[in-house]
């Protein structure tokens, strides 16, 4: 009697599990995806309980949050959602977790297993080549020129292996475009109207336009660069990569460019000609919108970063990048590893890159107080003389 009620026991508590392994064995799911517009989730169910609703889960890389939708069962027991990408954007060439949620008409809810799919730009027909350390997915060109991003991508880890040390935890994906055009419709709201490639490092993606034509080389010696020293960061600092100013992170990724901006020199020296040069403080949280204003802002960046990396070598960047990724803010972090302030720092770099004399600079931005300063007290000290020279003679005579 007393083992019939042990395998009783036994029974209840195996019978659940055993319900939901055979549930999740009678579902499977797919998704549709049409890059730009929509993705649609179908999910099938071949159990034997009657479905009364449905739900969708899903997860995209890189983000915290978990969205749900309900989902609509048809008389053969399919399931379907019809997520909108024009309302609700997905960042290209993430991978999306999804998952349904059943309701039997008994009242028992069951979660199907978890599916993936991966939102990758499906306009295209991609081909691919790899090395050990980078994938490219191109379209335009034959294998050399395929070969030619691979080996500049090498180049590039190796520049930003001058300035910080650095390890590659997973292979790269590089995705190159034939057009700006064509590469800006794929990043859809995640990029500024003006970029020319763009990284997201929490990925370990990055996408390029490289046109073809006589420039093409020099921009892939650019770009790549560029947008590799902000992955390499990514992996480098984790979670405090998010800590970085924007001045030294977009400055060590300019600075590991193969190909520097030639116009970015002459951005800053009619920048200091005309005194509109920002203090590099006000590039800690971001850059500027628009595109004449950000590329100041990357060409001041980099000749900054580049100063402090020939001042203090890369055992000092070391140190700046860590403190910064430790959570210090923009100034306190320059302290803490370099042992000078920011503005003093920034003095210096004005003074022996950029021959600036901080003294004429210093009067020619006090000019406009000086004068209202000088306007505050000439009119009551012309007031007064006016009033003694107005008021009547007089002579008393004893």
């Amino acid at each position: 009697m007393k083992l019939f009620g042990v395998f009783i026991l036994l029974a209840s508590l195996l019978m659940p599990q055993y319900l939901v392994q055979a549930q999740e064995a009678a579902f499977s799911a797919e998704a549709e995806v049409a890059f730009g517009r929509q993705i649609e989730f179908i999910g099938e169910y071949r159990g034997s309980a009657d479905l009364v609703s449905a739900m969708l889960f899903y997860q995209v890389e890189g983000l915290p949050e978990t969205y749900e939708g309900e989902a609509e069962i048809a008389l053969d027991g399919r399931i379907h959602y019809l997520l909108d990408v024009t309302h609700r954007p997905i960042r290209a060439f993430s991978m999306v977790k999804y998952w349904f949620e059943l309701v039997t008409a008994a009242g028992e809810t069951f979660s199907s297993p978890s599916f993936f799919v991966y939102y990758e730009d499906d306009r295209f027909e991609w081909r691919e080549r790899d090395t050990a350390r980078f994938r490219v997915h191109w379209y335009a060109g034959n294998t050399r020129f395929a070969q030619d991003v691979l080996d500049v991508a090498e180049l590039g880890f190796q520049s930003a292996q001058n300035l910080l040390s650095f390890s590659l935890n997973q292979p790269v994906d590089i995705y190159v475009y034939a057009s700006a055009q064509e590469m800006r419709a794929a990043l859809q709201s995640f990029s500024q109207s003006w970029v020319g490639a763009h990284a997201d490092p929490d990925l370990g993606v990055m996408v390029l336009s490289l046109p073809a034509g006589p420039e093409q080389r020099l921009e892939m010696e650019r770009q790549i660069p560029h947008e590799l020293m902000h992955i390499l960061l990514y992996q480098k600092l984790g979670a405090g990569y998010a800590n970085l100013p924007a001045w030294l992170n977009e400055g060590l990724a300019s600075t590991a460019e193969l190909y520097p901006n030639p116009d970015y020199l002459i951005l800053m020296e009619n920048a200091q000609r005309k005194g509109s040069l920002p203090a590099v403080q006000s590039l800690c949280r971001t850059f500027p919108k628009d595109a004449s204003g950000a590329f100041l802002a990357y060409a001041q960046s980099a000749s900054f970063t580049r100063y402090l990396h020939q001042r203090f070598g890369s055992s000092g960047m070391e140190r700046l990048v860590q403190r910064y990724a430790d959570g210090l803010e923009c100034e306190k972090g320059v302290v803490a590893a370099l042992g000078i302030p920011l503005s003093q720092l920034e003095l210096e770099w004005r003074v022996e890159v950029l021959g600036e004399n901080v003294y004429r600079t210093a009067l020619v931005n006090l000019l406009p107080w000086l004068f209202f300063l000088a306007v505050v007290l000439i009119i009551p000290i012309g007031i007064a003389l006016m009033g003694r020279r107005n008021r009547p003679f007089s002579t008393q005579i004893g």
